[in-house]
């Protein structure tokens, strides 16, 4: 099970590496999935423009047998003048808490 959590990792790494070289600085990491592996969670991070103005995180998970996202994300766009980075992830994990458990998925 592992394994399938380091080869999703790796896919979805690739996926953002091709979106910052559009204008937008991104990461993305695998940050828990349920005890069979069903479901995995994922946090898309970083800077919505080149100039690292707008903190964003947004955490989703996936139904890995399905191979679909189960409902909307929790998406967090910070106040470029007043948050950083990771008091924007901070905030998106502790309003994905409740969804993660859900899917017995725990940070």
């Amino acid at each position: 099970m592992k394994k399938l959590f380091l080869l999703v990792s790796a896919i979805f790494m690739v996926t953002a590496a091709v979106e910052a070289a559009g204008n937008k600085m991104v990461r993305v990491k695998a940050i828990g999935s349920s005890p069979r592996g069903q479901y995995v969670a994922f946090e898309e991070f970083g800077y919505k423009d080149a100039n690292r103005k707008y903190p964003f995180s947004k955490i989703r998970v996936r139904n890995m047998w399905k191979k679909k996202y189960v409902e909307k994300p929790v998406n967090i766009i910070g106040n470029p003048e007043s948050d950083n980075l990771n008091q924007v992830r901070a905030k998106a994990k502790e309003i994905a808490k409740k969804k993660l458990e859900k899917f017995n998925i725990s940070l």
